[in-house]
């Protein structure tokens, strides 16, 4: 009849996985009290971690227990023992195995601590930010970083079994410039989508004029194009690397009032004092009565030449924003040509006064 027994580790190979059980145990345990509150998405950064990452640990303890253990004992069945050779290749083994142990789990780690700061980021940050590179960096960041991260804990493993990772590097190298080569006008979109998005001078709403122009609404600002809705309600696609190469005036930027100057004229015979009180009045009355009108801003009056009808003068204004200048240009218009008009004051057709001999 076989026997079966074990050398003098035995006990302290017990202790071993006991302590890994229990520790184990304590993070199963007392980790679902203390990081409880990291169950929920709304829960402060670092509960997040800590709550994510007990699962790995508590896998990482009980299997390192049971083969930091099992390579301390001497196994003896019937007459047969395992010593010599076999022993240190059964310990070789045990390390190599525990050796994987590690690098998986580290990559399980690395991903989960990197989305949950992803998450958490999106969450708490984003909203607060005002450049939307965040915006569109995140959502593509939170599926390409695991796969990345993965994708290297793979290569190390390989690189942990002897293998030559160079050649499989230099493979995805010229890979990668063949792909770079195929998509060149894609990347050279994209990185210019990211110099306009980190730039920050283009936002969703904001009235552009592009060199060449296209004018209207930014619907929307992408990796690969900038979308921008015009006059006529059309949705123009601008390619970005064109965006960075065009000159782009923002008339949103930085403020959304528009400054509006109208020009006109008044009869050589007319009081210019007289004039100058009409139209401040005028537009004093604008300032209060319209809508249009940007906040705190102050309307200003001058003359400026003698025309060849008229002695012209100069109206300035700010609308509140790029459609509310229209209509205040044209409220502007009636409400000083109905001032005239009350207090007699004549603006002048073009005429020329021919003198014969």
């Amino acid at each position: 009849m076989s026997s079966f027994g074990f050398n003098s580790d035995l006990i302290f190979s017990i202790f071993l996985v006991a302590g890994s059980l229990v520790l184990a145990l304590v993070l199963e345990l007392i980790g679902d009290f203390v990081f409880k509150s990291g169950k929920n998405k709304n829960a402060t950064l670092h509960y997040r971690i800590a709550y994510n990452l007990k699962g790995p640990l508590v896998i990482f303890f009980i299997i390192s227990g049971l083969l930091w253990s099992v390579s301390l004992l001497d196994f003896v069945v019937g007459d047969f023992v395992l010593e010599g050779s076999d022993r240190k290749w059964l310990k070789s083994a045990l390390m190599t195995t525990w050796g994987v142990l590690v690098i998986v789990i580290l990559t399980i780690s690395i991903s989960r601590i990197t989305s949950v700061f992803l998450d958490w980021y999106s969450r708490k940050i984003l909203k607060k930010t005002t450049t939307e590179l965040d915006d569109k960096l995140i959502p593509p960041l939170k599926r390409v970083l695991p796969i990345i991260i993965y994708v290297l804990g793979a290569l190390q493993l390989l690189g942990y079994f002897g293998f030559s990772i160079s050649p499989i590097l230099a493979g995805l190298g010229i890979g990668g410039i063949a792909v770079a080569l195929a998509i060149q006008p894609t990347l050279s979109n994209f990185f210019a989508g990211t110099y306009v998005l980190t730039e920050g001078a283009l936002k969703e709403g904001d009235f552009i004029e592009i060199e060449g122009g296209i004018a209207g609404y930014v619907s929307s600002v992408g990796w690969r194009s900038t979308k921008v809705r015009d006059r006529f309600n059309n949705l123009v696609i601008i390619p970005n690397s064109k965006m960075a190469e065009s000159v782009v005036t923002n008339f949103y930027s930085p403020e959304t009032a528009i400054n509006l100057i109208i020009t006109s004229g008044v009869a050589y015979e007319e009081n210019l004092e007289n004039v100058e009180s009409v139209v401040k009045a005028t537009l004093k009355q604008l300032l209060n009565d319209s809508e249009n009108v940007a906040n705190n801003t102050e309307p200003r009056f001058g003359f400026s030449e003698f025309g060849d009808s008229n002695i012209n003068f100069w109206i300035f204004m700010q609308a509140k924003d790029w459609p509310a200048s229209f209509q205040l240009k044209s409220e502007i218009i009636k409400s000083v040509h109905s001032s005239f008009a009350k207090k007699g004051i004549t603006i002048n057709y073009p005429t020329r006064r021919i003198i014969k001999d």
